[in-house]
């Protein structure tokens, strides 16, 4: 296409060359050089979607307690540390964690009660049975009824930007060794007890599966009143608020619209405050998303003020996304802390 493009100024060139010989080559240098505009767009990298559990059949079959599975004949569960075998079946074990799942063209975090085990020969002094735990663990998950919607390894370009926020996100959610060859296995459970997600990863050397059972977060974070707020920025310039939003949309919560309304009596009662209305999101997702979204959630609560009356000169909002993080995101109750809006004393 480039060498069309050039031929043709040249012939115009030539053409104008011999209808007006004060014509220079400026033309024909200057027609060379227009640049050609790329308008192909490509996919983001990283796709969470909500998963339709809709789509995997319900199943009553009897899958016993937390985390649901044992060691198979011939191989043991080790507790952290790896020194001993594990007496609660389980190598570690969190009350609220997550698994970032993938399907083959999207991930989706899986929220809830956690498990990880981490798996062994019975019989120290022989190789792992690779193919004889996969199969055992394989036949028996479809049996109780859960689905594989993921087989093999997930993109390395995929892996790597996970991790470009935190680099240990793949370390912590995903489990076993992605970087490794071996490759993965993402099952659904959709049971009548719950949902329920598990990760099956195995080598020639060892194997490890996690285990989600999906609850909503419970938040235990309460909201302060109008004079904790007031007590707050008196001391040190700012009071820290975790107003809930709508997932990923600026829309408040009822229990937002609520704390707003305290934070409208804050103002109210004390006349001469004036307010910098700060948006922070936790390290999930997208950085350029999170910090927009940090944004519009300011501007919410701003406007929401305004809307009730209090003049928008005493107050002015900004948007960090994750940039100032006040706790690491390491565990869910962490991100719970750093998705906040900060009043700040102007």
């Amino acid at each position: 296409m480039k060498k069309i493009i050039l031929l043709t100024a040249m012939t115009l060139s030539l053409f104008s060359c011999k209808d007006d010989p004060k014509v220079t080559p400026q033309l024909e240098q200057e027609t060379e050089t227009i640049p050609i505009q790329e308008t192909d767009r490509e996919e983001p990298l990283i796709v969470f979607k909500e998963f339709d559990w809709s789509s995997i059949p319900v199943s009553d079959t009897n899958i016993g307690v937390f985390p649901y599975l044992k060691a198979p004949e011939g191989f043991i569960i080790w507790e952290d540390g790896h020194n001993d075998v594990a007496k609660n079946g389980m190598t570690n074990y969190f009350d609220y964690n997550k698994l970032i799942m993938y399907t083959g063209t999207s991930f989706f975090n899986a929220d809830g009660k956690k498990a990880e085990l981490d798996f062994a020969m019975s019989d120290r002094t022989i190789e792992f049975e690779q193919y004889k735990f996969d199969q055992s663990i394989d036949h028996y998950l479809k049996s109780i009824g859960a689905q594989l919607i993921f087989k093999g390894q997930i993109p390395r370009e995929k892996i790597e930007d996970l991790n470009k926020e935190d680099d240990k996100t793949v370390f912590k959610y995903i489990q076993g060794d992605p970087y490794n060859s071996s490759p993965v296995k993402h099952y659904v459970l959709n049971h009548v007890n719950g949902k329920i997600t598990f990760q099956v990863w195995s080598n020639s050397a060892r194997a490890e599966i996690g285990v989600v059972k999906l609850e909503d977060f419970n938040q235990t974070i309460k909201a302060p009143t109008a004079s904790e707020m007031k007590s707050d920025i008196d001391k040190t310039g700012k009071a820290i608020l975790n107003i809930n939003f709508d997932t990923d949309k600026a829309t408040l919560k009822p229990d937002g619209e609520t704390l707003v309304a305290e934070i409208f009596t804050l103002l109210n009662e004390n006349d001469s405050l004036k307010l910098s209305i700060e948006g922070h999101t936790d390290s999930s997702g997208n950085v350029e998303r999170n910090k927009q979204l940090s944004m519009d959630r300011a501007n919410t609560v701003m406007y929401t003020l305004a809307g009730k009356g209090i003049a928008i000169s005493r107050l002015q909002a900004k948007g960090f996304g994750s940039k100032n993080p006040i706790l690491s995101n390491e565990t869910e109750e962490n991100k719970a802390k750093n998705r906040r809006v900060e009043l700040v004393k102007i």
